[in-house]
């Protein structure tokens, strides 16, 4: 992988100094140094980053206990993943993390033959942002993070609504902690997601 990565920034630079050899080397020299600059290598954590801030979430849906919740099971995740400490505030911080809940929809799936919903989906949907505080750079931008389970509340097994949000939100912790340190939720998805186009 890295050795791949080195011939594409060689390939890069080779093409730029190239092009720029009728033009001011000055100006191609500068060009390149930004090229290198900007071209990190690294995984989405940076190798020098050790603390996380993670801001309170904000919670565009109208369902209050949604964003305290969130906030608690991410910072259980990333404490107990090791890879980054967690901090109260960010002016120690390595790193900020921003969630906001765009999506909270409960679907009625299937009915029973007095018209009652038997089966029900529960859908949270977030967005998240990692910054580099100490760069002032983002590191990534995902939205639509989202996570979903299919329940009922009248037929076996027999589910509160109260203990589905909190396996949904779960879920949804562990696919923006995969996002965070790794780059890639794709482990925590269901077959259905995988199948999809």
């Amino acid at each position: 992988m890295r050795q791949t990565m080195n011939k594409l920034v060689f390939f890069i630079i080779m093409t730029i100094v190239a092009a720029g050899c009728d033009s001011d080397t000055r100006d191609t020299d500068e060009t390149v140094r930004k090229i290198i600059d900007g071209f990190e290598g690294e995984p989405v954590v940076p190798r020098n980053a050790n603390r996380l801030y993670i801001v309170p979430p904000v919670n565009a849906t109208g369902v209050a206990e949604l964003a305290p919740r969130l906030q608690n099971k991410v910072r259980e995740y990333i404490s107990l993943d090791g890879r980054l400490g967690v901090d109260s505030d960010d002016r120690n911080s390595d790193l900020r993390l921003e969630i906001r809940i765009s999506r909270y929809i409960i679907e009625r799936m299937e009915y029973d033959e007095i018209g009652r919903a038997v089966k029900k989906r529960m859908w949270i949907t977030a967005d998240v942002r990692l910054f580099n505080l100490k760069r002032k750079k983002v590191i990534f931008f995902e939205p639509d993070i989202q996570s979903f389970r299919i329940y009922s509340e009248l037929m076996p097994p027999i589910e509160p609504e109260v203990r589905v949000m909190e396996s949904v939100l779960d879920d949804l912790a562990k696919r923006i902690t995969a996002k965070t340190v790794t780059g890639w939720y794709t482990d925590q998805m269901t077959i259905i997601e995988k199948r999809k186009p």
